[in-house]
């Protein structure tokens, strides 16, 4: 059951960074960035773009798949 669970969160954090490459690459994408940099020189606040989120949750799954399936050790 662990190997099965560690598969799925390998294949759904390669999917999230699919995802945030995509939405990078984007007219969404750009504009999220652009007024991400605009609101942070305004108020000195974080202002994160949605495909960095991506970007983070995505890696934090293919870590934890990896673990999972002992294709990285310890």
């Amino acid at each position: 059951m662990a190997k099965l669970l560690s598969l799925a969160a390998l294949a759904a954090g390669i999917w999230l960074l699919t995802i945030g490459y995509q939405r990078q690459h984007s007219l969404a994408g750009s504009a999220d960035a652009t007024l991400a940099k605009i609101g942070q020189s305004i108020d000195g606040g974080d202002h994160t773009p949605t495909h960095v989120k991506y970007y983070i949750g995505g890696a934090v799954l293919v870590l934890g798949g990896a673990f999972g399936l002992g294709l990285v050790r310890k």
